[in-house]
């Protein structure tokens, strides 16, 4: 009787299932009534918080970042990363790097990185998909002018810059990386220039235009000479 009861009481502890780990379950796969064995998947666990981010990035990003901010260094306690989610939003919490792979994918030119990022809320699941941002270089005076001012002839730029007595100067200028709507002008620009953002095809060196404020994020046409200060 004894035996048979240390039976019963080991088969009742089979009926027993726990995860041996904390996060969200997925939907059973089995229900009441089914039959399992012990490599029967029951459903699948994930632990979500703090939950892992894949990204790559390029070898030019990887190796400005190694020689300038270092925000791609797991050795970064504070939150260097951030997330777009899908519907544009910003997710609020900020996300560390926690590995980098050990080499370059030779076929994309790209190396990944893995982040992590608090989830509180559970509110990021496994397989979602998000953009990823990171301070890579910091430019301090970096001059910055609007694409819509540039005239690009075969890989060369050129913009029209208006000057004190209302003449337009022609000008070739050597274009770095762009942020957002606006490029950064390495050289042949100064601070403070009067670049002309509308009317470019419409003006002629040593022409001279009546130069206003351009009104930034405006569609409409403008006439000839509408300009923006290179900041």
């Amino acid at each position: 009787a004894r035996a048979a009861l240390a039976q019963a009481e080991l088969n009742h502890g089979w009926t027993q299932v726990t995860s041996p780990l904390s996060g969200i379950a997925g939907i059973a796969q089995k229900q009441v009534g089914s039959l399992v064995s012990t490599s029967t998947v029951m459903t699948t666990v994930s632990q979500v918080d703090p939950i892992k981010a894949q990204f790559n990035v390029s070898e030019l990003e990887y190796l400005t970042s190694a020689k300038g901010t270092q925000w791609a260094e797991p050795a970064h306690e504070e939150p260097v990363l951030e997330l777009i989610l899908e519907d544009g939003s910003t997710y609020p919490h900020g996300g560390t790097v926690v590995a980098i792979n050990r080499q370059v994918d030779p076929r994309t030119g790209t190396i990944e990185v893995l982040g992590a990022f608090p989830n509180p809320g559970n509110l990021l699941r496994p397989g979602q998909y998000g953009k990823i941002g990171a301070t890579v270089e910091v430019r301090k005076g970096a001059l910055l002018v609007p694409v819509r001012a540039l005239n690009e002839i075969q890989g060369s730029y050129q913009v029209g810059v208006v000057d004190g007595d209302g003449k337009v100067d022609v000008r070739n200028v050597q274009c770095g990386q762009q942020v957002a709507n606006e490029l950064i002008v390495e050289r042949g620009l100064q601070a403070g220039e009067k670049v002309i953002v509308e009317g470019f095809a419409r003006v002629r060196p040593g022409m001279r235009v009546s130069a206003k404020p351009a009104a930034f994020g405006s569609t409409d046409s403008a006439a000839p000479g509408v300009a923006s200060e290179g900041r």
